[in-house]
């Protein structure tokens, strides 16, 4: 038997145990932070829940933070967790504008940004992951049009009069949304088939809010109103109302791009036209895979390089990011069965819930 020197030998065994370490994974965990806008919401309390399972399942520790929709707070929250010794972040930005300053600070770090469903925009971003909000604003926008029939409209009524009524700008998806939707109306304006008779933002998500400000254009058109495209689900109740409470049910409403249980319920009845339907289960493991990725320092040339340009909407911006769009869809009375329950994204008993048998597909 050799007779290694004392010294030696324990050199050897540290060597061994930081390789054995080094295999496994070893050493203190690398902490990330998820900074959301709000978790009043039904998805974004999903997500979080889903994104902190597949982290830790990853060997990562979690800190989460919530803004309460303020975007000082959420800056002041980025660096903290910088502070806290975070190595990367994936944040849901009440602000993509405001949020650059503290976002750049943090890259500066050396830590990871993923920018999650909303822009900050900043070409220094790690990454970008999100839906095709653009293509979404242009699926309602000819979903709405197709609705009220306007290529074969009786002369009479050969005018389309719209009112559209969008959420915070500062959420840069209803910016994208908006974008989509202009180039679809944007012919038909130019041969006057089209009149947006408002075209309105409101920067709270309160139903009431949208609630009185269709009443208003009710009362100001003298009930002549063909239909309304809102962003999301909490105005679009309120307008949803509105229109029942002046006996205007007929009007064609299409609904923002949050598929809660309300609004597939909603579809299911016809009460809603056409909603957009974006499978936001494929959002978390996407992220988790893409972040752990650029903490690995792993290249991402699978990855779409997007201009910020392209991403804002505005050629001021330079740069590029590496970017996901994933693909969005509209949801109908004919496919939400597909789309929504038999996929399991939510219950049968939930979307249709006291819908008349006449409109409910067989149970699975």
């Amino acid at each position: 038997m050799f007779n290694f020197p004392k010294r030696l030998y324990q050199l050897v065994l540290l060597v061994t145990l930081l390789a054995a370490l080094t295999a496994c994974g070893g050493g203190p965990p690398v902490t990330v932070g998820l900074a959301f806008p709000d978790l009043e919401s039904e998805r974004w309390k999903k997500e979080e829940a889903l994104l902190t399972i597949l982290l830790e399942e990853k060997g990562y520790e979690v800190i989460s933070v919530v803004a309460n929709q303020d975007a000082r707070l959420q800056a002041d929250q980025v660096d903290n967790l910088v502070s806290e010794g975070v190595k990367a972040i994936i944040i849901v930005p009440v602000d993509g504008d405001a949020l650059v300053p503290a976002v750049e600070r943090a890259i500066t770090q050396n830590v990871k940004v993923l920018a999650y469903d909303r822009l900050v925009k900043s070409a220094k971003l790690g990454a970008y992951l999100s839906f095709d909000n653009r293509e979404a604003g242009r699926l309602q926008a000819r979903a709405l049009l197709d609705a009220l029939d306007i290529e074969n409209r009786p002369a009479a009524k050969r005018q389309v009069r719209l009112a559209r009524i969008s959420g915070a700008l500062t959420d840069h998806n209803i910016n994208l949304y908006r974008l989509g939707q202009d180039e679809i109306f944007a012919s038909y304006e130019a041969s006057r088939q089209l009149r947006l008779l408002v075209d309105e933002v409101i920067d709270s998500r309160e139903q009431v809010s949208a609630q009185r400000l269709v009443e208003e254009i009710i009362t100001d058109e003298e009930h002549d109103l063909d239909g309304v495209l809102v962003s999301n689900e909490a105005l679009g109740l309120g307008v949803l109302q509105a229109l029942q409470d002046a006996g205007l049910e007929n009007t064609a409403l299409i609904a923002g791009q949050e598929i809660t249980v309300t609004v597939t319920n909603q579809v299911a009845g016809g009460v809603v036209s056409l909603a957009i339907y974006r499978d936001t289960r494929d959002l978390p493991p996407l992220a988790v895979r893409v972040l752990d990725r650029l903490l690995k320092e792993q290249p991402l040339l699978d990855l779409e390089r997007c201009t910020m340009a392209d991403l804002t909407g505005d050629s001021a911006f330079d740069g590029t990011i590496f970017c996901v769009l994933l693909p969005v869809q509209t949801l109908t009375q004919d496919n939400l069965f597909d789309l929504v329950v038999r996929s399991g994204y939510q219950a049968y008993d939930d979307v249709y819930r006291e819908i008349p048998d006449s409109l409910r597909p067989a149970r699975p």
